[in-house]
């Protein structure tokens, strides 16, 4: 019944707002919307961030700071996007390696991972992926990002990998856990902007824990705070404060990411 009003409260506060607000091109979240890349140099991307901690769909995948590296490639009509993402916490308790893909049109976009997060399995081959052995897990997302009102809506589901349970007959299958996701642009500004979010997760499995908790519930509320640094009025360093609450794992975090290049 908690869960319930904690969608009920941060359902109320978009409401509010959806109503007031006006969208431009800078509040669509993360989406290239076919945008022409006229500088083909510009279709390769590589990207490095500072974070205290890592936080993940409301779960703490490391409380140690981390850095993490995003090499990618975007199609000149931003419809395709593939690349690779490497997160290291700095004591060495986590490393991670994945693979992804995505494809973009009209708000609407569909996006592949292949998580290798092999922070607790130091024997892990790197290309297995029988689901008793494996560090992977493979994450399916689908998206639409409204383009009249800054509201994003996404699912995803992991259909392969470490997201498993034991049967009655004592067989070894697939949990295929869920995650949903809504998020809220509520202030967009010139240097700075304050979204919200609220995800929940289940699995289609017949039991009550899942890849993300114990039980089916709300397992990530959270704000967050976007701002444009300016350093020695010549440089821009862009940094975001994300503040998450798990109602099911029953903590909360902070977690501060330096966007360096």
């Amino acid at each position: 019944m908690k869960n319930i009003h904690y969608l009920g409260l941060l359902a109320m506060m978009l409401a509010g707002n959806i109503s007031q607000a006006q969208v431009s091109e800078e509040n669509i979240i993360e989406e290239r919307n076919e945008a022409e890349v006229e500088d083909d140099t510009k279709l390769f991307h590589f990207n490095l961030q500072l974070k205290n901690m890592h936080l993940w769909k409301g779960l703490h995948v490391t409380d140690a700071p981390m850095t993490a590296a995003d090499i990618n490639y975007t199609s000149k009509n931003g419809f395709f996007k593939a690349g690779l993402w490497g997160g290291r916490g700095f004591n060495g308790d986590y490393t991670e390696f994945d693979y992804y893909v995505s494809f973009m049109h009209k708000g609407w976009s569909l996006s592949i991972w292949d998580i290798n997060n092999y922070s607790d399995y130091p024997d892990a081959k790197i290309f297995d992926y029988d689901r008793s052995t494996t560090s992977h897990f493979i994450d399916v997302i689908l998206a639409y990002q409204f383009q009249n009102v800054p509201l994003k809506l996404s699912w995803s589901t992991i259909v392969q990998g470490r997201d498993t349970f034991i049967n009655d007959n004592g067989q070894l299958r697939n949990a295929y856990s869920n995650y949903v996701e809504a998020s809220y642009v509520i202030f967009n500004e010139t240097n700075w902007s304050l979204s919200g979010l609220v995800g929940g997760s289940w699995s289609f499995a017949p039991q009550d824990a899942h890849f993300y908790g114990d039980e089916a519930g709300v397992t990530n509320i959270g704000v967050i705070y976007n701002r444009q640094l300016n350093l020695f009025d010549k440089f821009t360093l862009p940094v975001s404060a994300t503040a998450s609450w798990n109602t099911v794992q029953d903590y909360g975090a902070i977690q501060v990411a330096f966007n360096l290049f």
